[in-house]
């Protein structure tokens, strides 16, 4: 992560003068509420007015057109938690976005619109996240949410009928849990990529074949990995095959004594497929302990880890080979035109580093869904004119990446690959290598 936030980074694009665009929000909470010219005496008092209760970390500003006066300024919104080591798959995935939009800030704008991009860090728990999220939608009025993140965080915005009431779609949320995806009442929330059973069926299919019939599950012990197993067991069964074993992973167990007894327990069980669902330090730190006692059972784990993760919580040597769910394309693969793209734009925006990440890939792609959308648009830019067109303008080609909405399907991709973890820690991904 550069020194400096997108915030500052980005300053330079706020210059209402050249068709008077979206703001920039620093740190100090300062803002434009308003589309005014540089000439208007309320402009500095506008600018100097302090949001102390929201903490902005950056807005990617203003599509420049080539008219004087006001544009049309769109506002979308990402609340997103940063803090810790549990936030960079998040920040990335927001500072993704946020550099795609400002190169498409760049240029002419989309369909005579100004986009405004704000993004606000949300706490870690859930209630203070929620509330969080509702008073952004009330001061900003967003057209859209991008990249919530969270099975319970978006299952409060649903639950709690705070978008129902806003009006305001999320595009890509970052919730693979099927009690979310299967709720109900959802009429706001849409999924760039399948859901845990697609990648359950995907990892089962790829442990059975070339014979393999002695099948371990390693589950995090918490919903979501019991959910996975679960779903495994199901799959298996649907291909004849009965778990030789099913152990939970509980945070306590990373201890190398209980690594241990784990990698003891799973080559006691003589599994000849592994399928793991669990972050990647449990895998990683499974991994090493089962390799060193001579385990080569295949490893197939949900789209949970990255290759970069678990080469950092094992190393290359151990992670190479793990098989890999990818319900989106390998971030530097090079035959799609969207990955092609993608690593472009990271590299021109200062950011190298987020080239090779399939979270800041998620990100991104959740913004290019936007600049899609806003492009077959007719008429003024509302929440619930962006939900119509997710559902009725599609599919949406993004770079040979396709999503397709409907009235009752949310979730915009069925396709899952299997990706490997090369010689060199790089994923070679069966949608686009």
């Amino acid at each position: 992560m550069r020194a400096r936030s997108l915030a500052h980074a980005d300053a330079g694009l706020a210059h209402v003068g050249r068709g008077c665009g979206g703001d920039v929000a620093d740190r100090d909470d300062r803002e434009a509420d308003r589309c005014v010219p540089a000439s208007a005496p309320a402009f500095r008092r506008v600018m100097a007015a302090v949001r102390p209760r929201l903490t902005v970390l950056m807005a990617a500003a203003t599509l420049f057109l080539p008219r004087p006066g006001c544009a049309d300024v769109v506002t979308v919104a990402q609340v997103l938690p940063f803090a810790g080591p549990a936030g960079l798959p998040t920040r990335a995935a927001a500072d993704a976005a946020a550099l795609y939009l400002r190169k498409v800030g760049q240029g002419r704008g989309v369909n005579g619109h100004v986009i405004r991009l704000v993004t606000v860090i949300a706490p870690r728990g859930l209630d203070a996240a929620f509330r969080r999220t509702a008073e952004t939608l009330r001061r900003y009025r967003p057209v859209a949410l991008l990249n919530v993140d969270g099975a319970a965080r978006t299952l409060a915005l649903l639950e709690r009928g705070v978008l129902e009431a806003s009006r305001t779609p999320v595009i890509g949320a970052l919730v693979s849990a099927t009690p979310v995806r299967a709720f109900a009442g959802n009429r706001w929330v849409f999924y760039i990529r399948p859901g845990l059973k697609a990648e359950a069926d995907h990892m089962a299919r790829e442990g059975a074949t070339a014979g393999r019939r002695r099948v371990a599950i390693l589950y995090r012990d918490d919903a979501s990995g019991e959910e996975g197993m679960g779903m495994a067991t199901a799959a298996l069964q649907g291909l004849g095959v009965r778990p030789v074993l099913r152990l939970p992973l509980a945070v306590g167990m990373m201890d190398a004594p209980s690594l241990d007894r784990l990698a003891e327990t799973v080559l006691g069980a003589d599994a000849d497929v592994i399928l793991c669902f669990a972050d990647s330090l449990n895998i990683g730190g499974f991994l090493r302990a089962y390799r060193e006692r001579g385990g080569h059972a295949l490893i197939v784990t949900d789209s949970t880890p990255s290759a970069q993760a678990l080469v950092r919580a094992s190393s290359t040597a151990l992670a190479r080979g793990v098989r890999i769910a990818q319900p989106l394309p390998a971030p530097d693969g090079q035959r799609l035109q969207l990955t092609r793209a993608f690593a472009a734009d990271m590299r021109a925006g200062g950011r190298p580093d987020l080239a090779a990440s399939a979270e800041a890939l998620e990100g991104y792609v959740s913004a290019r869904l936007f600049v899609e959308v806003l492009r077959r648009m007719r008429g003024p830019v509302t929440g619930e004119a962006v939900r119509t067109a997710l559902q009725t303008r599609g599919p949406f080609d993004l770079g040979g990446f396709e999503v397709n909405y409907g009235p009752s399907q949310y979730e915009g991709s069925q396709t899952v690959g299997i990706g490997v973890v090369g010689r060199e820690g790089r994923l070679f991904n069966s949608l686009n290598n």
